[in-house]
This record gives structure tokens, sequence and C-alpha cells, in this order.
């Protein structure tokens, strides 16, 4: 112990003292598993010291604004503390800030930079070291000593943070909980810890545990550490003794990022010599036991884990896991894909195992984070478990995660098979290896406990060959047509990659082949040469093809003018860096004087390349583009088949109407740019007004007076450019005159020249019609056929399959459907409906009107007026009904050819409203007097003509002639039926077996819900029930409540005889008189007495 002189001393030194005394006296008797350290004592002391301080600030006066709960520092800390603590500084010299954010008035919650450099200015003024700026618990001390506030460590003691380059350390919560663990189990978790960095990255160097509970050292297999979150291996331990288990590694053995938290999982093999109810936990005794390059550890000590209990098991016994290497190749060439790099099996016996993890490990020669790629896992029947790694670690190592795990039957062997794509690594080896039992992470499915397999896998060694170059055709490599006298025209696209190493292409030849048989290539072709992708070119430009080859229309590299890019002897040198594409293009300039077809291929290559590494040579392989066409005239035009020839529709004063349309295309050759197009107009043209139009954009100008016979030509402001192998279509419009009479099927405009020229040759272009003849005023291409109607389209209204079947429904609701009509539209043009009058048709003459709000809905979306009110129907004695009227400011448009559904809706009048009659049926319809569609032709704006579905006209005499009547039945929708409420009955057959259902006295056979609407009260006056059955003896039968389980209503039980039921359809009916409040139910029982039923019985009940 210390003994203090007698002097007086000041109050904070002596306390001190004190403090030393006391850390001293408790290293002395408290056991621990290693010697106290000096950075031990060190956090002990800073901790009383901080402790001491509050004690001080505590005698110094009562707490101000600020109370401190936690360590503040920049980057993690913020909120209301920070802001006081901001506050507190900014009334001293240390001001977070002179203006913006953080100054006086301007405070934030956020510890930032700022926060962090006035915190260091109040340390220094007031002390407090070091003075870096992070406000723990002796700054924290400090200012409640000198500003009375509080400082308030949770749990009532010393909190204890990581210092700036310190190590905090604890039991994670989500530790292992307490567990039996089976005798030879692996892989096993203990305990999990936290390891949290103060304001730098700490590296753990040494871990001592010390056991707990009742085991020997004996019973641990091997131990080791794992990150708890990402599941990766850390550490094997390195030493177990006296119960302490060491884990150590000079290098370390992980880091904890500055002001992060790591979690740790300490994980061991139980031995299988384990004994039965055996007990073992492991715990950190004390700072001392955590060894790092940090300033000081501090923590909750000793942090130990839940106690495990060993079990041993016989029946069945744990499974095991057996691992074989399989034999593969020893060689494969550098860019070989999927090749076989390794191969073993895994056998599971006892009970079935689930593989959660394998990682395999590369530790040949090759570079394994370069060399190879592509790398995954296949077993049997090529099921492939977890990820395709793109690379492997530097170390070498790959990890296969199975999510969900891979299960092996018990007894059944799987082949695990390792696949990559060979990169490089030419004379390098490739080996594949399980080292560690801990690489197969496996779990026996029984028991739900870690099995180690039976050894590691060492995989067959592999040598990478040399590496090789491949020439295969591009896909985008040309086809189609050429143009005489066309310049830098590709002939052929060629992709060559070089795999596993860098390739030095030494020369490559090519060749040519022509159709007509040539054997003077001047007259066919001039300037070839060779690029890559980039624009480099390969070799030097062939200025002057060879005029005399030896196979007519085939110039190769055996001909007097070599067809080749370099030689043997003098080579291009063309380097490809390893496992790299490039495309190489074949282009020359085509001249005038060629004909019939060019077809360009790189021919076979004898040791033309060579390899960077291994310097072995190769040869490349041949390869034939495709074959290109010499055209000089690829200007086509045809009809537009997406308009048919005939059959097509006009109305008389439409305006804008199509009246033809023409695609004019280019071949692959060249582009074509078209200056005019001339039509002539047909010997009776009833139209004026007429555009062209190229590609929906007007060309040239409006012709607006053209008579029959004319001749019209239209130049765009611009040639229209057609892509080489494109098109574009031209349509031609105009109005159709009012006038215009009945003619049917006529076309009306003839294509009959265009002017054009290529757009790279410049050279004139002839327009040609699809069997290659010139187009002209006399061989024109005629326009499509159209029938120039007179009246309006026809429409029909029908009542649409998907109209609701009748129903009843309670006063006061909204939103009903009451009805759904299909319009089916005519076939000469849109028809637009700019109203709709329709009737409904009430069951009884006197009844109200009932609804109310009524819209149209089209699609869904509600379209068109809302009428809020009807009106009588006629004055005719047949008609009882209302009527309702819809004025549409947009018109509702029904499409050509095509039709639209229309949803009527409607709110139901509440009771208190007065304007509902109760049991009212109401029935909406077109068949009823001065109901009407207002609709007319959307281009014509002729009167249209509406039909039902049989074709009958259905017009009435009561509609004046601008509206077109409706009738015919087939317009009618179903009745809706308004109520002051209404009650739905419903079956529950929930706990009702029908097969081999057992007799009873008391069996209930059916359960009936009845349900009053929300609307109103609904009094169930009788219910009657049909029984069906085929040998049904004398049975009673009888409503029970099911919330009471007392007879329901006045009428007892009811007595069925087997003489009655002979037709199996008799009835019965109940009195209830049961009164259901508004929007509540009530379940009632069929209960029976079967026990008299024969085995053969066939009973069900219906309520009607």
């Amino acid at each position: 112990m210390f003994i203090l002189k007698r002097e007086a001393l000041p109050i904070k030194l002596a306390l001190l003292a004190g403090a030393v005394a006391m850390v001293l006296s408790l290293s002395l008797v408290v056991p621990k598993a290693g010697a106290v350290t000096i950075d031990e004592l060190l956090a002990q002391i800073q901790a009383l010291q901080a402790q001491l301080l509050v004690l001080q600030g505590q005698q110094a006066g009562g707490a101000t604004a600020c109370t401190f709960t936690r360590s503040l520092y920049m980057g993690v800390s913020s909120g209301a503390d920070v802001k006081c603590l901001q506050q507190y500084l900014n009334s001293t010299a240390n001001k977070v800030a002179a203006t913006g954010a953080g100054s006086p008035g301007s405070e934030t919650m956020f510890y930032g930079s700022l926060t962090r450099a006035a915190v260091a200015k109040w340390q220094a003024a007031n002390n407090v070291a070091p003075a870096v700026g992070y406000f723990g618990p002796i700054s924290q001390a400090k200012y409640s000593a000198v500003a009375g506030g509080v400082v308030t460590p949770p749990g009532g003691g010393v909190v204890i943070p990581p210092a700036a380059g310190g190590l905090s350390v604890g039991l994670s919560a989500s530790t292992q909980a307490a567990r039996t663990i089976v005798a030879g189990a692996a892989n096993m978790s203990f305990g999990k810890f936290t390891f949290t960095a103060g304001s730098g990255d700490v590296t753990v160097t040494t871990m001592k545990f010390t056991k707990s509970g009742i085991s020997a050292d004996a019973e641990v297999g091997s131990a080791y550490l794992y990150d708890a979150d990402s599941g990766d291996y850390l550490a094997q331990y390195s030493g177990l003794g006296s119960g302490v288990l060491t884990f150590t590694n000079s290098s370390g053995l992980f880091t904890v990022k500055a002001g992060q938290t790591r979690n740790v999982d300490l994980r061991l093999d139980v031995s299988s010599s384990a004994s039965n109810n055996h007990t073992m936990a492991w715990g950190l005794g004390a700072a001392a036991d955590v060894t790092s390059n940090a300033t000081s550890v501090s923590g909750s000590f000793p942090s130990t884990t839940n106690a495990m209990t060993f079990v041993t098991v016989s029946d069945p016994a744990i499974a095991t896991l057996t691992a074989t290497t399989v034999a593969t190749g020893d060689s494969v060439n550098a860019g070989t894909t999927g090749y076989l790099a390794g191969s073993f099996t895994l056998k599971a016996s006892n009970s079935s195992v689930l593989l959660d993890r394998i990682v395999i490990t590369q530790n040949g020669s090759m570079i394994s984070s370069t060399d190879v790629a592509n790398v995954k896992l296949v077993t049997t029947g090529g099921q492939q478990i977890g990820s395709v790694l793109p690379n492997l670690a530097s170390d070498g190592k790959g990890t296969y995660v199975m999510s969900p795990a891979y299960e092996i039957p018990s007894g059944q062997t799987i082949q695990v098979n390792v696949y990559a794509d060979i990169l490089a690594g030419v004379n390098r080896t490739m080996k594949f290896n399980l080292l560690n039992l801990r690489d197969v992470q496996a779990r026996d499915k029984t028991y739900n406990i870690g099995v180690n397999p039976s050894a590691s896998v060492a995989m067959t060694q592999t040598t990478i060959q040399a590496g090789t170059l491949t020439l295969t055709l591009d896909p985008s490599s040309p086809t189609g047509n050429v143009a005489p006298g066309q310049t830098n025209v590709t002939v052929g696209k060629f992709k060559m990659t070089s795999y596993g190493e860098q390739v030095k292409l030494l020369f490559i030849p090519f060749k040519l082949v022509t159709g007509g048989g040539t054997t003077d290539f001047t007259n066919e072709v001039d300037n070839v040469y060779l690029v890559d992708d980039a624009g480099n070119q390969i070799g030097t430009t062939i200025t002057s093809p060879d005029a005399s080859v030896a196979v007519s229309g085939s110039w190769t590299d055996g001909d007097s003018t070599a067809a080749t890019f370099g030689t043997s002897s003098s080579n291009i040198n063309y380097l490809i860096p390893a496992n790299t594409t490039r495309i190489l293009s074949l282009k020359l300039d085509v001249v005038t004087t060629a004909t019939s077809t060019i077809t360009g291929s790189l021919t076979a290559g004898s040791s033309n390349y060579q390899g960077q590494v291994s310097l072995s040579t190769g040869g490349t392989t041949a390869v034939t583009a495709n074959a290109l066409t010499v055209t000089s005239n690829p200007f086509q035009a045809k009809l537009n088949t997406a308009i048919g020839a005939t059959g097509n529709n006009l109305v008389k004063g439409q305006n804008n109407a199509k009246i033809g349309s023409w695609v004019l295309s280019a071949s692959s050759a060249e582009g074509i740019n078209v200056s005019t197009i001339t039509f002539i107009a047909s010997t009776t043209f009833p139209f004026a007004n007429l555009t062209a139009k190229v590609n929906g954009v007007q060309f040239g100008n409006v012709d607006g007076s053209v008579t029959a016979g004319d001749t019209e030509t239209f130049a765009g402001a611009s040639p229209a450019a057609i892509l080489a192998g494109g098109s574009l279509t031209v349509d031609l419009y105009a109005d159709t005159l009012s006038t215009a009479t009945n003619l049917a099927n006529s076309y009306y405009a003839k294509l009959t020249s265009a002017s054009a020229v290529g757009n790279t040759t410049a050279t004139t272009q002839t327009l040609k019609d699809t069997d290659g003849t010139a187009v002209t005023s006399s061989a024109a291409v005629n326009g499509q056929s159209y029938t120039i109607n007179t009246a309006g389209p026809t429409i029909t209204v029908d009542n649409d399959s998907s109209s609701p079947a009748a129903y009843q429904v309670a006063m006061g609701k909204t939103g009903q459907t009451l009805g759904i009509w299909k319009i089916n539209g005519g076939t000469t043009e849109d028809t637009n409906i700019t109203e709709i009058s329709i009737a409904d048709k009430i069951g009884t003459t006197g009844h109200k009107a009932s609804l109310q709000n009524l819209q149209w809905y089209k699609s869904g979306v509600a379209f068109g007026p809302i009428v809020v009110a009807a009106t009588a129907s006629g004055t005719s004695p047949s008609e009882k009904g209302w009527r309702y009227t819809f004025t549409f400011s947009s018109p509702l448009v029904v499409p050509q050819n095509s039709g639209i559904a229309l949803e009527l809706r409607g709110d139901v009048s509440s009771f208190a409203s007065g304007g509902a009659t109760s049991n009212s049926t109401h029935t909406f319809t077109f068949n009823a007097d001065k109901t009407y569609l207002t609709a007319r032709g959307a281009g014509s704006s002729l009167d249209s003509v509406v039909t039902d579905s049989a074709g009958t006209y259905l017009g009435s005499a009561t509609t004046t002639s601008s509206y077109v009547g409706v009738g015919g039945t087939t317009a009618d929708v179903n009745a809706v039926t308004v109520a002051r409420t209404k009650l739905t009955v419903t079956s529950d057959p929930t706990g009702i077996t029908t097969s081999g259902h057992p007799a009873s006295s008391a069996d209930v056979m059916a359960v009936f819900v009845f349900t009053a609407d929300p609307a109103y009260d609904v009094t169930i006056n009788t219910v009657t029930l049909k029984l069906a059955g085929s040998t049904l003896s004398s049975i009673v039968v009888q409503l029970i409540d099911a919330d009471t389980g007392s007879a329901w209503g006045s009428t007892g039980a009811l007595d069925y005889n087997q003489t009655d039921n002979q037709g199996a359809s008799t009835s019965a009916a109940f009195f209830p008189a049961y009164t259901l409040s508004a929007g509540s139910s009530k379940r009632v029982k069929v209960q029976a007495d079967t026990t008299g039923s024969t085995d053969v019985s066939d009973v069900a009940f219906t309520a009607t």
C-alpha cells in the first residue's frame, strides 16, 4: 500500500494517489490468465481520474443545461447533446464558428471538423490531454468541474469508450445462446465479441480466452476465429494449455478500422471424446488478454460466452463426410474457357449433410488474380453451387456460399467439378486444393451441428501451355450490295482473339474472289488495306492489284502481286495483348467497271504469329466473309402492303384522306437521295388539296386544285435520304369533295417517277418496280383502291357480356354499375357520338326514379357530364320509366373497325331523401321512346346509322332528323332492384366433413351466415331448407343460434321421414321472425339427429 506524508496535498493529487493505490491493490488480488500490462493500468487510472473529476464537479456546484451520457467525436456523433456542447463552447473564447453553421445562434446537432477544432482549443485551455477534439470521459468531467454540468454514465458506472487510438472490447449482443453440442461437432460458434476502434486503425495480434465450466482442454479438437458478419476465416489457435486458448499472429489476427466495430466469432471443433454433460465457456478475463497496437484496451471484463453442454449420440451417429480426389487433365492451352481444373467427391454417411460453404485455394505457380477467371463449382447433374467467381483473391482463395444449403443425402456421393477460364500463365502451373478441413463447412442435418470432411483434398496439377490466336467471322460483317465507284468499302470483318499471352502477328494473307471470272483485278478493285477497330492500319495499302491472276476470278497470296499484308521475311509485327479481341476490317475501293460479286477472306497462315512469353509460333485459320453483289441500280418502288391493296374506304367530305401509299428502298450498296416524286391523278378525281408526305413529313407544296389525269410533281426543300439497305414511305393525301359520288373500289393515283442520286457515288438512280422494270407513266405503280361512301358509318349497340347480372342494391349506395354496352364502330371511318339519351324501364308505373348522379365510364375512366336527375319518359301508355340525357362537350369516339365498352354508373337515392321506391326494379335500355345516340362520321360529319346486332335499323318516329333512334332487345341490360336494405346469405363449411361424416344426435350438417346491409335492419321471417339425399331415414332437423346454442326463431324441430324424402328434394320452412341489426351478421347451424341414417346416406341442405 501507499503511505502519504501528512503535509496537506491538493485534493486532486491526494485522490489520484488513492486511485493508484486502489488499482495496484486490485491487481494483486484478482487472478488473471496473464500479467497485467502498463496499458491496462493506465486505462483504469484514466477511468478513475474521470470519476474523480465528476465528483469534484458535483462538489463545485449544480448542473447546467448540458448533460452528457456518451462520448462525442467527429463523424459519428450527432444529437441534442452535440448542440448543447456547441452552445457552451460559443459562450467561451473557444467558439465553433464566427459565422454560418455552428456560430452563436446557429448551432447544429452535427459533430464536424469545426466542433472538433473548438473542443481541442478548449481542452488545451483547460489542461485536458491529449487535446485532439475527442470529448470523452475526462473532457466531460472537466466540463462538469468548470461549467457545473452533469455527466451521467449509462448504468451508473464510468463509461470507458475507445480512447484516441484505443480499442474497446465486449461480448456481442448476438453471441451464441447456450445450447447442447454433440461430441465430434466441427466449426461450432461458442461466442461472438465486438472490437471497436477509436480514432485510428487497430490491429489485434494476440487474444487469450480462459475456459470455464466442467470440461478439459482435451475436449477441444481445434479452434478458430471468423469474421462474424462475412463468415470469412481469420485465424486458427496457436496454443491451448491450463485452460487458456491463445491466438497470436505478429502480422495481425485482424484489423479494426478507425471509428468502426468488427464482430469476431470464436468457433471450436469439439473432440469426439468429449464427455457427456460436460460444459464449456470461454472468456476474455481482462484487457491484458487482448494485445494490439492500440494506445489502450477498455471494456467490461471478464467478457464470457454462454456455456455449451456436450452430449454424445449413437442412433444415429453423427454424420461423416468423406472427401476424395478425382484425377483430371494435367495440361491446358492458355485461352481455354470452361476448363475442368479439378474434381473431388463428397460422400455423406449416417445422416444427410448440408453444405454451407466451400473455400478452394489455387497454389500453383500461376498468378491467381489475373491468370484464371470465371471459376465455378458444378456438382452432380450439372447443378452449379455457389456463385461464379470472376477472379480469385490474390492469395488464390475462392469462397462459395450455398444459400440455401446444398444437401447430400445419407449414403450418397456427389462429385464437385471446378471449372475455370484459363487466361494466361504460360509455362506456369495451376493446382486447386481444399487445404484445410475448415475449408468445407457442412452440417449434420439431423443434429444441426458442423461436420468436417475426412481429409483435405489436393487436386490434379495442370501445366499451362502456349497461348493461341484465333480468327472468326464477326457477326457484323457486311452483306448485300455494293455500288460501282464506291470507296472504302468493307468486304469482310474478322474477329481476332489472343489467348493466354501477348501475341505478335507476323503477316496475314487474304483472298478476293469475283463472280465474273476475271483475271485482271485492276478492273474490279483498288486500294486494298486492313484496319483494326481502333483505326490502326495493319501492313501497307496495296494500290495495284494483280492484273493477271493464275486462277480466273481469284486473287491470292500466290499471285505475282501477292494478296498479303506482310510476309514471312518482312513482318508487320502487330501486337495483340493477352486475352484481347480485335476486329479487323478488310477494305477496298470498288472501281466503276466492277460487276458481279466480290468475296473477301483471310486465308490460312503458316507460322504467322508468335507468343511473346512462350516464343512458340502458330498459324491462323482461314475465314471467308459474305459475298457482296456489285449493283448499279438498287432504287425500287412498291405498293405499301401495310395498307390493303383493295377494300379501303373513304367518305365524301372527308378531309386529309390518304388516297395512296408507296415504299421506296435502296440496296445495301449505298444510300439514295430523292429530290422529286411524280404522280398521275386518275381519270375520275373527286379530290382537292393534294399533299405528299415522306415518312409522315410534308414533301413539297400542296396542290390546291387537281383535275383528272393531271401529272403532279412534288419537290422537297431538301432531298429525302434513304439509308443504304433502308427504305422510306411516301403517302398521298387529299380532301374528298362533298360532291363525290359513290365510286366502288377504284384507285385514284399512281406513282410514275422519282429523281434521285447515290449519296456516295452521286450517280443517277433509275426507279424500278419489283419486277425490275423502270417506273414510267406507262409502267406506273398504281395506288391502293378505295370506295367513296356517301353515307355515315353504321354502328351497332348491344348489351355487353360483362354487364352485371340482375342484383339488389340498398338505398344510399353510390357508384353502382347499372349496365355495360358494347358499341361497335363502322367500316368507313371513326364515329363521333355527341349525345346519348337512355331510358330506365321501371317495373311498375308510379315508382320513383330512385337513381341519381348518373355518368358514363370508358375503360374505367369517367367520361362526359354527370346527370343529376331523370326526366319522365315518353307519353305513350306503355312508357312508365325515366330518361337520362347526356351531352358531351368532346365527342365520344368509336374507332373504325373496332369498338368500345360503355359502363353506366349511378347513385341510389337514400331513404331519407324520399327519392327512392323500395323493391322497385330498374332496367336500362335503348329500346324505348325518345332514346337515341347522336352519332356522325368523324371525318365526313355524315349521320351514322345505328342498328342492333341483327343489323336492323332502329330508328324511331319520335326522334328528330338529327338523332338516330336505337331499339332492339339486345340493347337491354339486366334489372337492378332497389330496396330499403338487403340480406346476404352465405355458407360456412368450416369444420364440417363431407367424406366419412360421423352420425350424431346433434349433428351439425350446415352453417349459414345471414348478414344485414348497413343501410337498415332486416327482419328474417321465413327460412326454407331443401334437404337432398338418396337413402335417408327419418331425421329431426332444427335451426340453432350459433351464439346462444338454442333454437333459432319461433319454429322448433322438424321431422323428415324417409317416405317424404325418396325424391331427395323435400323442403321445410322455419319462421324465426328474427330482426338482424343493420350491418350485423348471425351464424345459424342446421342441426340434425342422423343416428338413424344408413352408411351410404348422402345429405345436403340448401337455404332457399
